[in-house]
């Protein structure tokens, strides 16, 4: 597949001239992967310009199999005499390395080929776009609280755009290229509490068209979450109801994804390992993969293997129904393997009563009652090979339906696993301007401790 939306026949060049010096040097198996991208961002603080920037990169990624040695390489000396070069030094370099029988291309009927539709990521305007018009954006998000606030300390606001282009050939015929583009707004502050309290909190908003970024308001956002973190209380630890906000909330999903990759499997370093086809967790978990759907920034046809992707089920109904096996750890374990990670994961609401599919945390709330909602995590982290894990929170502290105060100095503790099965709701509110499509969640039991 060759893109018509942008001039990309410098980059398809230079990696198939990449690739044609490798092979002609004696390497069984070769990728290519040319990197190109666009990125420009202009940054305010409290009412001045603080920064602009823009960077234009090209990066030619070479992969070499020769002998059974594997080696990666990068340049962006581009130029024919330069390039040949650096690969007859790469090829060099590849003899001194340990041979290894598990590096090899995919099985060839396992890649993607061919044409398919277009998977709406690419908006042509951002390379028409007025500078002045960038600078002026994130100024408007900065007057929308500047100066508005007796309590606010500091505000800082960004405009970002950023165009994306990869083309990957190799040896056994592969060719594939992805374009992206992205805008983005950003917005930060700081407000005072009492006496030396301080209190700061963000908010973004981004999208794949221009048409479709609602910066509006982004600065509000920003502010209203700052102050309502203002002068928090301690509550006593126990058990109680969690609500994980849509903001937050891919912070819990993404154990699951490191137990379920391949290199992790391999290891043995997953606490999923041979779980596959066992139910694990709770029946009301189904977590789906959808890499083709249209407009999504984590859509694609084919991995960094050039492996095709198709639409699958991660989890469903509490059981593990894949693994995210790229091909140097699938020929370690001796099996086929899918793709190394996932797309555009999703939850299906499918296993909830009909008035519990189209829920906010607001909704949820209600819904649970009592319990604490997370809005932020500080540090701590999960074990891989056991689950267990113990994360530093941020959030608030709500009864009969009702948000009373802002927490500080909470952990929750616990099991992975054990968390999932204590799903209450899983909510319709993800934000699309997210590669994971995770929504506000709620579960039941969670351990809280102070810190």
């Amino acid at each position: 597949m060759r893109t018509n939306k942008i001039d990309n026949s410098f980059e398809v060049e230079a990696a198939q001239r990449a690739l044609d010096t490798v092979m002609k040097l004696g390497a069984q198996a070769c990728r290519i992967t040319m990197n190109f991208g666009i990125q420009n961002s202009f940054s305010a603080l409290d009412g001045n310009l603080e920064n602009l920037q823009n960077a234009n990169d090209r990066n030619l990624y070479i992969q070499i199999i020769s002998n059974e040695r594997y080696g990666a390489y990068s340049t962006n000396r581009l130029n024919k005499e330069e390039l040949e070069l650096f690969i007859k030094q790469a090829m060099a370099t590849n003899a001194y390395l340990t041979p290894d029988s598990a590096r090899a291309l995919p099985p060839k009927e396992l890649c993607w080929h061919g044409e398919d539709d277009d998977l709406d990521q690419y908006d042509p305007y951002i390379l028409e776009m007025d500078p002045q018009r960038k600078k002026e954006i994130a100024f408007e998000v900065m007057e929308e609280i500047y100066g508005k606030n007796k309590k606010i300390v500091s505000v800082n606001t960004e405009y970002g755009d950023m165009l994306e282009y990869q083309y990957m050939i190799d040896s056994q015929g592969f060719e594939g290229d992805m374009l992206q583009s992205n805008f983005t707004v950003s917005a930060e502050c700081s407000v005072k509490g009492r006496g030396k309290a301080r209190s700061e909190s963000w908010w973004y908003e981004s999208a794949l068209h221009y048409k479709d970024l609602n910066f509006q308001g982004c600065g509000v956002k920003a502010l209203e979450r700052a102050l309502a973190k203002l002068n928090p209380k301690e509550i006593e630890g126990g058990k109680m109801n969690m609500i994980v906000d849509n903001s937050s909330a891919s912070r819990l999903v993404s154990p699951i994804f490191q137990a379920l990759n391949g290199s992790n499997i391999q290891q043995r370093n997953s606490f999923l390992l041979n779980k596959k086809g066992e139910k694990v967790f709770s029946e009301k978990m189904t977590l789906l993969d959808n890499p083709h759907w249209k407009g999504m920034s984590g859509s694609r046809y084919f991995d960094g293997d050039g492996l095709a992707t198709k639409p699958m089920d991660i989890i469903r109904n509490g059981v593990v129904d894949t693994y995210y096996i790229n091909t140097y750890s699938a020929n370690k374990m001796e099996c086929d393997p899918t793709v190394e990670s996932a797309s555009v994961p999703y939850f299906s609401l499918d296993e909830f009563a009909p008035e519990h599919r189209n829920l906010t945390y607001k909704d949820m709330i209600k819904i649970m009652g009592k319990g604490v909602l997370v809005t932020g995590f500080n540090g701590g982290n999960c074990n891989g090979l056991t689950g267990d894990f113990s994360y530093g929170i941020e959030g608030f502290y709500f009864e009969n339906g009702e948000i009373l105060f802002p927490v500080r100095e909470m952990n929750i503790t616990g099991n992975i696993v054990s968390l999932w099965n204590n799903l209450a709701l899983v909510g319709n509110d993800a934000r699309t301007c997210s590669r994971w499509l995770i929504p506000s969640l709620a579960f039941e039991n969670v351990d809280f401790t102070g810190i």
